[in-house]
């Protein structure tokens, strides 16, 4: 399966990692690790498409919600690319039914990827760093 992901910068991308690390823990569910910290923003091959991310900060969900092949925490503040459906940050490959409580941190991105992911293993097959609006 084909991803289109935006990455994260590395003090967030650090903080999610520690999250997911503690969700393992208090949850068991391992497929946590199956993929990096990462906003996803659509199935398919949108790497060439036009990638408008505004300031690169992005607001998520602290619930996380099942979009039929992952548990994400919804974006819900941040201008994401007009082709991104569902986008949320990835928790796990596993339906979330724990009421996990995820803490809010402030997210920031600054690439977007092409990645394949297959059943417990993924790689990065394009990325690209994105220009940010200067407008706060």
């Amino acid at each position: 399966m084909l991803l289109t992901v935006l990455l994260l910068d590395e003090n967030p991308r650090l903080q999610w990692r520690k999250v997911a690390t503690e969700y393992f823990q208090e949850t068991g569910d391992w497929t946590v690790y199956s993929l990096f910290p990462c906003i996803i923003l659509k199935e398919g091959d949108y790497f060439d498409k036009d990638q408008e991310i505004g300031n690169g900060r992005y607001t998520l969900s602290q619930e996380a919600s099942w979009n039929g092949k992952f548990s994400t925490l919804p974006v819900i503040g941040g201008t994401l690319p007009h082709y991104a459906e569902n986008a949320g940050l990835f928790i796990s490959q596993m339906e979330d039914k724990s009421g996990y409580p995820f803490p809010e941190i402030e997210t920031g991105v600054s690439s977007v990827a092409l990645i394949e992911l297959r059943d417990e293993s993924f790689r990065i097959l394009r990325s690209r760093r994105l220009r940010k609006d200067r407008e706060s």
